[in-house]
């Protein structure tokens, strides 16, 4: 399979440049790594670079991203404002909310118990036999949504000198062809796929396309060979085999769809399993009392 797509500027990382910055600050005077940094605080409420690093991967954060980072902090440090806020306005609103959280606590615990121990006992494993017998069993659970294509895709920027000799190759008449396509699109192209062994949606592979005026089926079930321009591009189009909508989509293309399937079904059988494990296991391990009863 062959892409070529433009490359965006790295942005750099905002926690490396927290970390000097409190380096510079601070390493004569205190001595401290910069997991000890501190990188905010309300009022004597402290929250160091180990802490955010935890607490960002844990909500899904990416610690390198600039945006990521001031979202996060500014989420923090506004929600730390708010519990300190109650505490001092409402007292015993805030003490309900102190029981809230703590039983929270308790059901998040049970959820990483429970994740700790599908991780260990989940057999990742689906031979490629449990893969058909689920295709063949269970075709009627999928329909395509779209035609599916194998194709070739070109998009050029419009009048340069190659776009002739494209015209003479991109339909893949004789086996120099293809090579001589792969050498233009690495040198010109602005998008290029070609894959025979794969499918691909056909909407996503012509996604930016400006296909008013032609009639998409018909560009589909005639296994269509056409080239075209706008302003800017020339776009070079050959179909050369397709699913129709409402068919069955071939088993290569769903294999990766069935195994995540397949999973989520022996997570959910292992999970009822291990729950139950989990709480007997816990209730022999702790001293657990009921004082009181109604």
């Amino acid at each position: 399979m062959f892409y070529i797509h433009s490359v965006n500027n790295k942005i750099k990382s905002f926690k490396q440049a927290v970390i000097l910055v409190s380096l510079f600050s601070f390493f004569f005077t205190t001595g401290c790594s910069d997991q000890d940094v501190v990188v905010a605080s309300v009022n004597n409420h402290e929250l160091t670079m180990i802490k955010a690093e935890n607490l960002m991967d844990a909500l899904g954060y990416d610690i390198n991203n600039k945006e990521d980072w001031k979202t996060f902090i500014e989420s923090w440090t506004m929600n730390e404002a708010y519990r300190q806020e109650l505490i001092e306005s409402d007292e015993k609103r805030s003490e309900i909310v102190s029981l809230k959280g703590k039983n929270f606590e308790g059901e998040l615990s049970r959820f990483y118990l429970e994740e700790r121990e599908i991780k260990k006992k989940l057999d990742t494993i689906i031979s490629e036999r449990e893969l058909k017998d689920y295709y063949s069993k269970n075709k009627d659970q999928f329909s395509l949504q779209d035609y599916l294509v194998k194709a070739l895709y070109i998009k050029i920027p419009k009048g340069i000198e190659v776009e002739s000799k494209l015209i003479e190759s991109y339909m893949l008449k004789n086996d120099k062809d293809l090579s001589k396509v792969n050498s233009y699109a690495k040198l010109y192209a602005e998008d290029f796929y070609f894959d025979d062994a794969q499918w691909i949606y056909f909407n996503d592979l012509v996604k930016d396309i400006p296909l008013k005026g032609y009639n998409r089926e018909n560009l589909i079930l005639n296994r269509t060979k056409t080239y075209f321009s706008d302003q800017e591009y020339t776009f070079f189009v050959n179909i050369f085999d397709f699913r129709v909508k409402d068919e069955v989509p071939p088993f290569d293309f769903l294999k990766d769809q069935i195994r995540e399937i397949i999973l989520a079904k022996r997570i959910s059988v292992l999970r009822e399993k291990i729950e139950d494990e989990i709480k007997q296991r816990v209730n022999k391990n702790h001293d657990i009392q009921i004082h009181y009863n109604y």
